[in-house]
């Protein structure tokens, strides 16, 4: 029987060890830890005021109060000059009213609804509150684009911390994921993660991601670090609403058509934004 010396036996031991660690080094926490570290600093709250106005269908006579509602919505930084990307329905609680039923004195009612938007501010992670205006956005796939105002001093010397929009990823069934998000003043806006997983890949007509853990206007990552695609909800007047991510390839698309500078911003100090269009596509975001 061959004997060896103690010391060549924890030499063995230390290199029988070493693929170990480093397999526990990438193991799926230490991955996600990876993408959060590098991802937190991209995501802002966007605040602001919608002014909803409603309207009974086919009542022309039965009045409906207009209301307005304070919006705080999770954002996502995607350019270095402060471009952030929102959930459309989290900054328009009319998206979710628009077209539902409810019962009156009367009986029930279709209610017709829409909103402008006013007094909308990019919060940044350390508090700086910076004056915004919405630039773009697409009903249907439920994205608005808000960049801060070209004129606002809160905005000067800020340096912003956009996601890599051109590290896109792809994703299959059962894959694991990681959301970042922000959390609220109870916690001290700090970031968050959430580990997830793809539950279903929609092509057509328009191509999502469904999984657990999509967050409204935050981003969702491949544990590589590869963007998937920024957190909507999926709305349906007959069926309800339901979470999705729209892929980052999508995403860049919109961006790709939003006007250079922003050409509504001597109107946009009054903060008014006009009703969303009857059209799906993506539209420039008009001001009063």
């Amino acid at each position: 029987m061959l004997q060896f010396p103690l010391r060549h036996v924890a030499l063995l031991i230390t290199c029988a060890a070493l693929p170990l660690a480093a397999r526990a080094e990438e193991s799926v926490p230490a991955l996600a830890r990876k993408v959060f570290d590098a991802n937190k600093e991209s995501i802002v709250k966007v605040t602001g005021v919608a002014q909803i106005r409603l309207s009974a269908a086919a009542r022309p006579g039965l009045n409906l109060p207009e209301r307005e509602d304070k919006v705080r919505a999770d954002g996502t930084v995607v350019d270095g000059n402060g471009l952030v990307v929102v959930s459309l329905s989290a900054i328009d609680p009319s998206r979710l009213i628009d077209g539902r039923e409810g019962n009156s004195p009367m009986g029930p009612i279709k209610v017709d609804a829409s909103a402008t938007i006013k007094e909308l501010e990019i919060i940044l992670g350390d508090g700086t509150e910076i004056p915004a205006t919405m630039v773009f956005k697409d009903a249907d796939l439920d994205l608005a684009f808000v960049r801060p105002k070209a004129d606002a001093p809160e905005a000067k010397g800020v340096t912003f911390d956009p996601i890599d929009l051109a590290a896109a990823g792809s994703s299959q069934v059962a894959d694991y994921t990681v959301s970042v998000t922000r959390l609220e003043d109870l916690f001290n806006n700090d970031p968050a993660m959430m580990p997830g997983q793809v539950s279903a890949v929609i092509e057509r007509p328009r191509p999502f991601y469904l999984g657990t853990n999509v967050v409204r206007g935050c981003p969702m990552f491949t544990l590589d670090g590869k963007l998937l695609g920024i957190g909507v909800v999926r709305l349906s007047k007959t069926q309800g609403q339901g979470m999705a991510l729209v892929p980052a390839a999508e995403v860049s698309k919109l961006i790709g058509q939003i006007p250079a500078g922003d050409a509504a911003e001597p109107a946009a100090a009054a903060g008014a934004l006009v009703p969303d269009e009857p059209a799906d596509q993506g539209v420039p975001a008009r001001v009063n």
